[in-house]
Formats: C-alpha cells, sequence, structure tokens
C-alpha cells in the first residue's frame, strides 16, 4: 500500500496495533518517549553481543542471561492455534542443540499479515538475493 512505510512506527500506527490486540491504546505513546531509548539500545546491544552483528530482527534469547540468542524465525504468516506450539517447541529444539547456527532459504512467500493486506489463497513467491526481494513464480 502507498505510503504504508511512512505510517509505520507512528502513534497512530502503534495505537490500531494496540486496539486490534485488545490492549489499551495508550500504550502508543511510549513511541515518542525517549526515555525508553537507553533500554532498547541496551538491549539491542546485548542481544548483537549474543548473536553477533550480522543478523536483522527479530532476536530470539534463550535462557538469559547466559543463553544462546538467534535471529528469528522469519514466517510469512501467523501460525494457527494448532500451528503455533509445535513451530515453537521446533525452534527450540534446534536452539537448544550447541552447534546449531543457521536454517535459511530465499525463496519464500510474500508476507501473509493483514497490515500489509496481502492475505491471499496463493501468496507470490518470492526469491531474496543479496537482502532484497525479487518476485519469483515457483516453476509447475
Amino acid at each position: 500500500r502507498p505510503g504504508l512505510r511512512k505510517q509505520l512506527g507512528t502513534v497512530e500506527h502503534a495505537e490500531r496495533c494496540l486496539e486490534t490486540a485488545g490492549l489499551p491504546k495508550g500504550f502508543a505513546l511510549a513511541v515518542d518517549d525517549p526515555d525508553w531509548d537507553a533500554v532498547i539500545e541496551e538491549e539491542t546491544e546485548l542481544a548483537l553481543s549474543r548473536t553477533g552483528r550480522d543478523v536483522g530482527t527479530p532476536i530470539i534469547s534463550f535462557q538469559p542471561p547466559s543463553g544462546l540468542s538467534f535471529f528469528g524465525p522469519v514466517i510469512s504468516r501467523v501460525p494457527s492455534d494448532e500451528e503455533a506450539v509445535p513451530l515453537w517447541n521446533a525452534v527450540i529444539e534446534l536452539a537448544s542443540f550447541p552447534g546449531f547456527a543457521e536454517m535459511k532459504r530465499s525463496l519464500r512467500e510474500a508476507p501473509q499479515i493483514n497490515v500489509l493486506g496481502t492475505l491471499e489463497a496463493d501468496p507470490v513467491m518470492e526469491d531474496w538475493e543479496a537482502g532484497s526481494r525479487k518476485a519469483h513464480k515457483p516453476k509447475t
């Protein structure tokens, strides 16, 4: 949707997200509250010290403060209630293996998230090259 990036991170956008989640819209005021900046920067640095700097978000930390942290998981849609627990258990299982570092593929479906307006029965597949999207329809 045109102009979507400019809307993300605004108080108004946060209010809509909070309202959708059934949470108080007043929490959105924290978006512009500089009192949170130091805490966010400190936690970001801690997470990056545990993953290395060549990662994106999300970063999940297991068994803080001394456990491992990983970038991911990156998923294109919100799992159903039936899918969520097995997915999370699989993430925990991988993270618990001492030598596990990464599992990745660049071919993936476009994000199926309501805020992006792209919930589709047959989503477009995208091939990510060098960190950017390249639209790709899978060969059938």
